[in-house]
């Protein structure tokens, strides 16, 4: 993440994975004696964090439900660009992308996945979808965010594509008909219907069959002990059991698909 949203909002979850290698392991004890879990979020990035207004953001009130659940409170770290992590020190990054490969060589250790994401495409009211991006015909305005893989991806199939710096900015021109097609993430859709009941757009996971466009989300810890990840994965089990989660993602209009097992 980057001041707003980019796609998956993984910038600051590869961040985490460039810098556990040297790290020491931060036991469930320490957290425990300090009384605080410590979160890093980005201050501007709805529906995932936020530092002021109403809504606190999926990441932050999952974060908040998983310390309950720790018995100590939570803090928040507000990170804008990917390398401040390293200055706050945070315990936690959610919205990591589970990654076995760049986890065995960082050493970071990722909790359960809580949650499938990826690139979905957006169609604005009036453009009826296509179930694979293949289906998209030639002279749709297509938006996606620049030099991201599905920008590539659908270059390499000559369709070409408008590129944009954030996905809000995005979804905003598919509202105003400025763009026929976005390319992005399912909770950015999910979101915006929800705070545009008036002209929702349609969704389509057109890019199922692309791998490098679809992926699972953990929570990422920097410098972890097994006993913190065992208690964030019991934590999470028991949050995912009970509909917590499935609450979080739906009070923000995203539909909350935990992983298969």
């Amino acid at each position: 993440m980057i001041k707003r949203r980019l796609p998956g909002v993984a910038l600051m979850a590869l961040a985490l994975l460039a810098s556990t290698a040297s790290l020491s392991a931060r036991p469930l004890s320490s957290i425990k004696e300090r009384g605080r879990l410590l979160v890093c979020a980005n201050p501007n990035a709805l529906p995932f964090a936020a530092k002021s207004g109403e809504r606190r953001g999926v990441q932050l009130e999952l974060a908040q439900a998983l310390a309950d659940q720790l018995g100590v409170s939570l803090e928040v770290g507000w990170v804008v660009f990917p390398n401040q992590i390293f200055s706050v020190d945070c315990d936690i990054v959610l919205d990591s992308i589970v990654d076995a490969e760049a986890q065995g060589e960082r050493h970071v250790k990722l909790s359960r996945p809580y949650q499938e994401s990826g690139v979905a495409l957006a169609f604005r009211p009036g453009v009826a979808p296509v179930t694979s991006y293949a289906e998209l015909k030639p002279g749709l305005r297509i938006g996606t965010m620049v030099s991201s893989i599905a920008r590539v991806y659908l270059g390499k199939h000559d369709i070409a594509s408008i590129p944009f710096t954030f996905e809000d900015e995005m979804v905003e021109a598919l509202g105003k008909g400025e763009i026929d097609v976005a390319a992005v993430s399912p909770a950015t859709i999910g979101f915006y219907n929800l705070t545009h009941p008036e002209a929702k757009l349609q969704a389509s996971m057109a890019f199922a069959s692309v791998p490098d466009l679809n992926w699972s989300v953990a929570v990422g810890m920097r410098k972890a002990d097994d006993a913190l990840v065992d208690s964030i994965n019991a934590a999470l089990g028991k949050l995912l059991a009970d509909g917590t989660v499935h609450r979080i993602y739906a009070g923000y209009g995203i539909e909350q698909q935990a992983p298969t097992p």
